[in-house]
């Protein structure tokens, strides 16, 4: 599949109408994935829940970027980037049910116990394929179960519910500054970061001085040190790297 062209403008216009048709399009493949259901196609609806919670992840994204700073070059690159992103968009999916409902654990480990056992889901319950441990060939309806079909209906709706609830208020909380420039870095910056013992001292020395916001601590410390192939801590260096 050619990557897709990312060359375009994001305003708030464009935005709301990429939520808006997220938000139909979500509702429509719930529809469909219910009917399936209901003519014991479960693998298809499962492959239908799945998508569903994608669209509606994509939605609470564009509803999100009415927050942010659209006049950021890097910004905008990140919001284009998770839209392209399964996993961002599922993860995105589920935020306003976590938001609204704490207690949630149970409910969304189920989902994610689906969603590893069916080797990502989507895949698994469309295409044949072989299983090459066994060597056996696999199917959508030897991976995908009546209850787990029926399970990831539902809970699509339940998903959907939220992000309607969620997605369609008037505007999104404003992001500041700080959280624009965390949002705007590459996860593979951050998680290198994460690995160093040098980050972890500049974090506690923030935190100490009442700083305890990670938004804050990892932008600052990439703009003075981690871009820079700087170090915070000079004992970091004596103990081998900065890896931890």
């Amino acid at each position: 599949m050619p990557i897709k062209d990312r060359d375009y403008t994001l305003t708030p216009d464009l935005l709301r109408e990429y939520r808006d048709a997220a938000l139909v399009n979500a509702q429509e493949l719930l529809e469909e994935a219910t009917l399936l259901l209901a003519h014991e196609k479960y693998a298809r609806a499962y492959f239908l829940s799945a998508s569903t919670i994608e669209e509606a992840g994509k939605a609470v994204q564009a509803f999100e970027g009415l927050g942010k700073n659209l006049k950021d070059p890097a910004v905008t690159q990140r919001l284009k980037l998770q839209f392209e992103d399964h996993s961002q968009k599922v993860t995105s999916a589920f935020s306003p049910w976590l938001q609204a409902t704490p207690n949630l654990k149970d409910e969304v480990m189920n989902f994610v116990n689906l969603m590893v056992a069916l080797k990502f889901g989507r895949e698994a319950s469309m295409y044949a394929d072989i299983y090459a441990e066994r060597m056996i060939v696999t199917t959508p309806q030897m991976q995908v179960s009546q209850k787990t079909g029926s399970d990831c209906v539902r809970l699509a709706g339940t998903v959907l519910s939220h992000v309607r609830s969620y997605a369609q208020q008037a505007l999104p909380k404003s992001t500041t500054r700080v959280q624009d420039a965390f949002f705007a870095l590459k996860p593979s910056i951050f998680q290198k970061m994460a690995n160093t013992s040098d980050f972890w001292y500049f974090y506690i020395a923030q935190i100490e001085s009442g700083n305890i916001a990670l938004e804050s601590a990892v932008t600052e410390y990439n703009d003075l040190y981690f871009s820079k192939k700087a170090l915070f801590n000079a004992k970091s260096s004596a103990e081998g790297g900065n890896a931890v």
